[in-house]
């Protein structure tokens, strides 16, 4: 036994000697921004007071695109501003420890990330020191993949034991953006490597939602059901309004910013089943996705939303553009219903807004009745008792003297969970959601930390839940996806600032309906102005700007009226077609509405064609046959593939095939005047297949060429050049779906001829050019 003990003692005194060391290098990309300043820095001062120690050291950097003077001054005075608490002398202790190892370094270009990730893990290079890096990217999402990249590419070095990345909300605009976004991500780094933030995970009652249920398992969890419970209320009212943040807020809105996101997520910590160990962050996932699941995507009828009274004059202090501005919603509410035996049929009522009448935010369940009084009913649970029962978690503020959870006392006496203590409940208010006081149990959690501060606590130690996966993310798009892009399917309905009297609605049979019908200002100037944002011109041509089937059909006609004319003063007519999938639904227009279009003195031409046989799906021939050709009485001799394929080799150019298409255009059109072509728009501003930078931009003395999507690639498409695109009688260019706005919004300010956006060279010499841009481009929402 004594050896046994010796040879113990002698094997930990070994691995103590021999410990790795545990460094950690925190980069903030955007650490002198906004959310930084506010909240990472005193969080990070909070860490390292609170984890650093000899066996694990921390260093922090503040990565923005600035030069390292002007840095080191911003960062400088961020730090003068950061303090510990009073009475922490553990802090005040550490406190210039932190500043030393805090750092600001350029980070702009790529061999900006190469040049700090060389320096960071050359310092630990004896394998004695397990290093760490992670990556907090408080940046705007578009910059999102481009930062991957760099780290992924630079920074993943054999001594860098792991390498993390932590993303801020949106994750994505929409369903589709938020996919694109997930796939990026996932293509440079592993699920666990990367955390997205939703600080309201890290609010201190939050983290105690699921622990209380479980606490209270044996009475609660058989109450929280649709016998029992009347409603669920998960609310968010702040008093600020978005002044300063317009440009953002026009492009989110009040749904995206917090609905989507925080309160979804609150309600399925309230109404998933409870894991067999709340412990486990793998079995909360589960449990939570598979609640997420049973939500019924929220239709249009199930929201309603508003817009407080001061926003125009704000957008139009801030932006010149404000056509988004009138549709933007600073209030909202839905319903949302789940599909299972558990929940079905009960109302869950999530709402939030701008300028309201209090700051507060909080899960309200409230129970039915189900108990009758006879006599001796005082105080007793029975239908003559007016109080409700209910549950509540108070996430923030509101008029309880700080977060925490109210039970009332006619429901049950709450066991309290660690971390949780029960406090005598005094409040400014006599009544709170309706009760007095006195009517609730009422505890707070012992140690009530800013939510930022347990974002870095988490991130640093390891817990998973506070963070969101992105299964979750593409589980709570399904739920809003279907009236995300439409969240305000008519005008927002306008209130008064801290006074939003006019928003009280009702909630019945799946449908929510505001009860005052008369807005405080006048709603119809509001509806003319919306539309009178668009004008009649774009980019110095005509423009015509409808909902898509309207916009469809208009340029249809707009086709068959060029047809008419050609044929009737030259006996035919000659049009060229772009790929893409956007056409298709203007050859299903043609098709179906235009039976009488001239297609027997028709030739059909390509504007571009893809390296691949014309009976493959990518090919646009392949697109083109098998939706408008082969159902038209066109002749075959009057169709015009691009030669791409040629004796069995694609592109090729000993083929010659763009020489060969030229000499067709030439022999059928010698002056070289196709009377229609109709182009798109890429969201990266190419058309035809003329992409950006593209040297065939310049091209001008051929008519056909073949080219390349991306640089450093062999030529991949054929395609029509500018001298002949621009030659046409008629250029219609064709802008389908809000995923477009961001592009429709860069070419109304780019100049001419910017080989940025290949687009921008096109302009009918002779012709007529017209846009033609739907409304969900136009606005960025779908109406």
């Amino acid at each position: 036994m004594k050896f046994a003990i010796a040879a113990g003692l002698h094997v930990c005194l070994f691995l103590v000697c021999f410990a790795k060391h545990q460094h950690t290098n925190i980069v903030i990309v955007g650490g002198i921004g906004d959310l930084a300043k506010k909240y990472l820095w005193h969080s990070a001062l909070q860490l390292y007071a609170k984890s650093y120690n000899e066996n694990n050291t921390i260093s922090f950097y503040a990565g923005a695109r600035v030069i390292e003077d002007e840095g080191n001054v911003v960062l400088n005075k961020i730090l003068d501003r950061i303090l510990c608490d009073t009475d922490d002398k553990h802090c005040h202790k550490l406190r210039p420890k932190f500043i030393r190892n805090s750092h600001y370094v350029m980070l702009k270009k790529g061999y900006h990330y190469e040049t700090l990730c060389k320096k960071l893990s050359s310092e630990y290079e004896n394998g004695l020191t397990s290093v760490r890096q992670i990556f907090y990217f408080s940046i705007p999402s578009s910059a999102y993949q481009s930062v991957a990249e760099f780290v992924n590419e630079h920074c993943r070095h054999e001594n860098v034991t792991s390498t993390e990345i932590v993303l801020e909300k949106p994750f994505g605009l929409d369903k589709s953006s938020a996919k694109l976004q997930v796939d990026t991500i996932n293509s440079y780094f592993s699920g666990s490597e990367v955390k997205r933030v939703d600080h309201y995970l890290a609010k201190s009652v939050t983290k105690q939602i699921l622990k209380f249920r479980f606490s209270n398992r044996d009475r609660l969890e058989r109450l929280l059901n649709n016998k029992f419970v009347d409603r669920v209320e998960i609310v968010m009212k702040e008093r600020i309004g978005v002044k300063g943040r317009i440009d953002f807020y026009d492009q989110t809105g009040v749904v995206r910013d917090v609905m989507q996101n925080h309160l979804s997520e609150l309600l399925a910590l309230v109404a998933m089943e409870m894991p067999n160990n709340v412990s486990s962050s793998s079995h909360i996932e589960k449990n939570k996705l598979q609640f997420l699941k049973q939500i019924r995507p929220v239709s249009s009828n199930a929201i309603l939303t508003g817009q407080y009274s001061k926003y125009l004059e704000e957008a139009g202090e801030e932006i010149e553009n404000t056509s988004l501005s009138y549709l933007t919603p600073t209030f909202a509410a839905s319903l949302l219903q789940v599909e299972n035996p558990r929940w079905q049929g009960v109302p869950f009522v999530l709402m939030s807004g701008k300028h309201m009448d209090e700051r507060s935010s909080y899960v309200r369940i409230l129970f039915r009745e189900h108990e009758f009084c006879v006599t001796g009913c005082e105080g007793s649970n029975s239908t003559f008792n007016k109080y409700p029962r209910q549950l509540v978690f108070q996430i923030g503020h509101g008029s309880v003297p700080s977060a925490g959870i109210l039970v009332s006392r006619s429901l049950l006496s709450p066991v309290w969970p660690e971390g949780v203590r029960e406090l005598p409940i005094t409040s400014k208010d006599s009544n709170i959601h309706g009760q007095s006081p006195g009517d609730f149990y009422y505890a707070v959690p012992v140690h009530d930390a800013p939510a930022y501060v347990t974002v870095l606590h988490d991130l640093y130690h390891g817990v998973k839940e506070t963070f969101v996966t992105s299964e979750r993310v593409m589980a709570l798009w399904d739920i809003w996806d279907n009236v995300i892009s439409r969240s305000s399917p008519t005008l927002p309905s306008v209130y008064k600032e801290y006074e939003p009297g006019n928003l009280n609605f009702t909630v019945e049979n799946g449908h929510l309906e505001f009860i005052e019908k008369v807005k405080i200002i006048n709603f119809d100037h509001r509806e003319i102005a919306s539309h009178a944002t668009i004008p009649n011109s774009f980019r110095n041509s005509t423009l015509h700007c409808l909902s898509s089937p309207k916009l469809v059909s208009s340029l249809a006609q707009n086709m068959l009226t060029s047809a008419e004319a050609a044929v009737k003063e030259r006996g035919v007519f000659h049009i060229a077609f772009s790929g893409g999938r956007t056409p298709i639904i203007l050859f299903k227009e043609l098709v179906l509405n235009f039976p009488y279009f001239p297609w027997e003195y028709s030739h059909i031409w390509q504007v571009d064609e893809r390296c691949v046989p014309h009976i493959n799906p990518a090919s646009n021939f392949h697109t083109l046959h098998e939706h408008l050709i082969k159902y038209t009485r066109i002749p075959y001799y009057n169709i015009h593939p691009m030669q791409v394929d040629f004796a069995g080799k694609l592109c090729s150019p000993a083929s010659k095939g763009d020489q060969l298409y030229e000499e067709s255009i030439n022999y059928l059109i010698p002056d070289q005047v196709i009377d229609f072509v109709l182009l798109g728009v890429g969201n990266d501003g190419h058309t035809a297949s003329l992409f950006p930078h593209s040297a065939s931009l310049k091209n001008t003395k051929d008519l056909v060429a073949y080219t390349k999507s991306k640089s450093n690639e062999q030529m991949d498409r054929m395609s029509l050049l500018l001298s002949v695109i621009n030659n046409a009688r008629n250029i219609a260019i064709v802008v389908i779906g809000k995923d477009k706005h961001d592009i429709v919004h860069k070419l109304s300010t780019s100049l001419l001829n910017n080989s940025l956006y290949p687009i921008t060279y096109v302009s009918a010499n002779k012709g007529n050019t017209s846009w033609f841009i739907d409304m969900d481009a136009w606005l960025g929402y779908t109406l």
